[in-house]
C-alpha cells in the first residue's frame, strides 16, 4: 500500500473519497504529493480516475477484487498495485470485445424491416403496416422462403415451386408457391385476404385452400379456421356481429357509433354482394344510416 504525504496511506478507499470530492483537505494534499512523488504514481491515478469514470461506481461500492483480478491480471512478474475500478473497466473492455468478435463471428440469422415496402431476397415484395414486423433467414437459407410476421401486410411473392413460401403468425401458417395475399393478425383473429393464386392456411393439422377472391381466418378463441367466400348468410345475428365479418371480409374499419345499435338483429344473405350493397340494406331495414369518413373507414348511426 502507497504512502503520501503527510502519512497519508494511498487506499483505495482514500481515492475513492478524492474521485466524489469527499476528501478532506488534508487527504487530498496527501493524494496530491503521492503523484507528484513518482511518474508511476500519476500515471497510475490517471489510470484509476478513468476507470473509476467509465465504472460508474459510488464511493465505497467496489468490486470483488480477486475475481475480477482473476479475470483481467496480466501475465507479468512484475508487481503492480491493483487499483478495482481499472480492473473493472478492463473486465468491461474483454466482455465488450468478446461480445463483438461473438456477433461478427456468426452471420445475421434474421432481418427485420418495420412499416413500408421490403423486396425480400427471392425477389418477392412485402408490403408492412405501420406497426408491424417481420423476420427471415438471411438470403432464404433453407428448403422454405419463411417469413415471421407480427402484424399485418401484403405479399406479391415470386413463383419458385422448388421454395414454397411460408409466412408464420400467431399459430398459423400460410404457404403459398406463387400469389398475392393479404396477412393480418388481431387479438382475436388471424385473416388471410387472397388476390391472385391460392394459399394454404394450417393451424395443428387443420388446413383450407384459399383462392382468388376468398379470404380465410382463424379465430383464436375457438382455435377454428373459416374460409370466407363472401357468402352471407345473416340468421337474427346482432348488427355487431354481423358488422365484425364485413370489417375483416372488406378490410374495412366499420364503426357503430352508438353501443345499443349493435344489439339489433337481422337476418339476409347476401351472395357475391358489394359492401356498399349489403350496408344499404342493412341500415335501409333498421332505420340507420352509413356514411364513408374516408376510404377505409365507415361509421354507421341512427336516422334523425
Amino acid at each position: 500500500m502507497a504512502q503520501g504525504g503527510l502519512n497519508f496511506s494511498i487506499t483505495d478507499e482514500l481515492l475513492s473519497k478524492y474521485f466524489a470530492g469527499e476528501a478532506l483537505p488534508e487527504e487530498a494534499m496527501a493524494i496530491d504529493g503521492w503523484r507528484a512523488s513518482h511518474a508511476d504514481n500519476e500515471g497510475l491515478f490517471n489510470a484509476s480516475w478513468k476507470a473509476w469514470n467509465a465504472t460508474s461506481r459510488h464511493p465505497y461500492h467496489l468490486p470483488d477484487k480477486e475475481a475480477v483480478w482473476k479475470v483481467v491480471a496480466p501475465k507479468s512478474t512484475k508487481k503492480v498495485r491493483y487499483i478495482p475500478w481499472l480492473a473493472a473497466a478492463s473486465l468491461l473492455t474483454v466482455i465488450t470485445v468478446l461480445a463483438a468478435w461473438l456477433l461478427f463471428s456468426q452471420k445475421t440469422a434474421y432481418r427485420t424491416g418495420i412499416a413500408g415496402i421490403q423486396s425480400l431476397p427471392d425477389g418477392s415484395v412485402a408490403k408492412i403496416a405501420q406497426g408491424s414486423e417481420i423476420s427471415y433467414a438471411e438470403n432464404f437459407k433453407g428448403n422454405t422462403r419463411t417469413i415471421k410476421l407480427k402484424g399485418s401486410g401484403d405479399f406479391d411473392v415470386t413463383f419458385d415451386p422448388a421454395k414454397p413460401f411460408v409466412v408464420e403468425t400467431g399459430p398459423v401458417t400460410i404457404t403459398v408457391l406463387g400469389t398475392s395475399f393479404h396477412v393480418a393478425e388481431n387479438d382475436s383473429l388471424i385473416t388471410v385476404q387472397v388476390t391472385s393464386g391460392k394459399v394454404s392456411m394450417e393451424e395443428k393439422g387443420k388446413n383450407i385452400v384459399i383462392s382468388a377472391g376468398q379470404m380465410g381466418y382463424f379465430h383464436k378463441q375457438s382455435g377454428r379456421l373459416f374460409l370466407e367466400t363472401y357468402h352471407f348468410a345473416f340468421d337474427n345475428e346482432q348488427l355487431g356481429t354481423i358488422i365484425t365479418r364485413l370489417s375483416i371480409a372488406f378490410r374495412k374499419k366499420i364503426i357503430i357509433k352508438d353501443a345499443a345499435l349493435a344489439q339489433l338483429r337481422i337476418s339476409s344473405i347476401f351472395d357475391n354482394k358489394s359492401l356498399e350493397y349489403i350496408l344499404e340494406v342493412i341500415t335501409s331495414t333498421l332505420n340507420l344510416k352509413y356514411t364513408y369518413l374516408n376510404a377505409d373507414e365507415i361509421s354507421i348511426e341512427a336516422e334523425e
